[in-house]
């Protein structure tokens, strides 16, 4: 029945978009559509820029005047601003090359670039943050290009189909049990559809007293049902698809964490949505978003942009900036509190390092986590962390390359999005391990994918 139902959805779907292609606009479309096409790269850059000048006009007209007490202020110097631009624009052409290459680890790097280092260069010029940051990022953002375009890919023959169909069987039973276990213990199969109100739920979490075997496997949730929808939705089994779907909710209704419910949405978005000449307009769908935001400020509300704009783009800026500052002043970390800590180093710190940073800010009961610049200048020596710590994320980038190999973009686009974030907001070796890095690896290795000949196999480039 959910087959059939999808069936005569997608015949009526396809006929209004017949419609829409054949209407005067559907036609103009398509010719301004084709000359971009035709003329890509340059396009690309020009996109990107359009992007930053819509990045400055949101900051400048609605994120500073209503966020300034929080430290996003405005105080342009014009060969300051215009350096930035200037950087911006050296950097562009290196940066949208990558559209040209649909492995997972140039579409992690496209998107660092996007939420977080053309951010960047924006939050600098108006901000008028100091010169060493500006250049610092830049010459990261630099590395993280020429390593990402010079490391060799990897060849890595995925598993038989028949095995990797029985073990995603078997994942999809045991999460779906593990899920239910949990929820009937502790929330008595409790589902909690608020997405607004959570921390009630949260402080209620808190209490649970969960074995930490227990805790642990459920932390791996996120990863794991999302593969098992993926692997039903692409073998067309919806009610297996729909069952999982009420396990995620049992699942988000166990603690609340709104962000396993957001990339629920992105999953099933991508998959059901995404095409890969899309993301060859990222810039352009981002820079209409972020002017979206802005106009939304202006009529409705402030809340788009204090999610998308202040929290997801220049928070995680703002935050690398303040570590910048702190290491002037303080011993390097050395990653006690990340890889080195699991090896018996002892911290330098009484705190988590997110908590120190956050009470460097002036904010007490914040935990400013940070990647890239911020999980350098806290960790290491400028210099050595400049050359190491780029290598350190492409090396990553490069494995999740080998376990990706045969399979389609709208399967490992969302996880690219979700790593991306979390490389932006967190240290890299939390990002691997608690984070679901390396599980997301181990499951896109055993995703069933269709079977390649082995001349296929020795030509794909991951």
């Amino acid at each position: 029945m959910i087959s059939g139902l999808c069936g005569r959805f997608r015949i009526h779907f396809a006929g209004a978009v017949g419609r829409i292609r054949n209407s005067v606009a559907g036609r103009a479309f398509q010719c301004v559509f084709g000359f971009a096409e035709t003329h890509i790269f340059p396009v690309q850059i020009l996109l990107l820029l359009l992007y930053r000048g819509a990045l400055d006009l949101v900051y400048l007209k609605w994120l500073s005047p209503r966020y300034a007490y929080s430290g996003f202020t405005t105080d342009i110097s014009l060969p300051f601003y215009l350096l930035s631009w200037v950087l911006l624009a050296v950097i562009a052409p290196f940066t949208v090359g990558l559209h040209q290459d649909d492995r997972p680890s140039a579409s992690i790097v496209l998107l660092l670039s996007y939420f977080y280092f053309v951010p960047l260069t924006s939050y600098s010029g108006c901000k008028g943050s100091s010169l060493s940051f500006l250049l610092f990022g830049a010459a990261y953002w630099v590395l993280l290009l020429i390593f990402q375009y010079v490391l060799p890919p990897v060849a890595f023959k995925p598993l038989a189909l028949r095995h990797s169909r029985m073990l995603f069987t078997g994942i999809s039973v045991f999460s779906a049990l593990l899920v239910l276990f949990v929820s009937g213990k502790y929330t008595h199969f409790r589902i909690f559809l608020n997405f607004i109100d959570v921390y009630g739920v949260r402080a209620e979490a808190a209490g649970y007293q969960m074995p930490g075997i227990l805790s642990y496997l459920l932390s791996f949730m996120t990863i794991t049902l999302s593969m098992s929808l993926l692997f039903w939705l692409q073998r067309k089994k919806y009610a297996a698809v729909v069952g999982l779907l009420v396990i995620y909710l049992f699942y988000y209704s166990i603690a609340a964490d709104k962000s396993n419910f957001l990339f629920l949405l992105l999953l099933l978005g991508c998959y059901w949505v995404y095409r890969p000449w899309m993301r060859r307009y990222a810039a352009l769908f981002l820079s209409g978003g972020i002017l979206g935001v802005g106009l939304c400020c202006s009529v409705v509300s402030i809340l788009p942009m204090s999610v998308l704009m202040r929290r997801l783009m220049y928070i995680p800026v703002q935050i690398s900036e303040a570590c910048q500052q702190f290491a002037a002043e303080n011993p390097w970390n050395l990653f006690r509190y990340g890889i080195m800590g699991k090896l018996g180093f002892s911290p330098l710190y009484t705190q988590s390092i997110p908590r120190v940073i956050g009470e460097f800010m002036g904010e007490l009961s914040t935990n400013a986590n940070n990647g890239l610049l911020g999980d350098l200048f806290v960790n290491l020596p400028a210099a050595l962390g400049l050359l190491l710590m780029p290598l350190v994320l492409v090396l990553c980038f490069r494995l999740l390359d080998m376990v990706s190999r045969g399979l389609p973009q709208k399967i490992f686009i969302s996880f690219c999005v979700y790593h991306a974030v979390s490389f932006i907001n967190t240290s890299w070796s939390t990002v691997l391990l608690s984070h679901g890095f390396l599980l997301s690896c181990v499951l896109l290795y055993v995703f069933p994918r269709k079977e390649m000949r082995s001349h296929e196999l020795s030509d794909h480039h991951v």
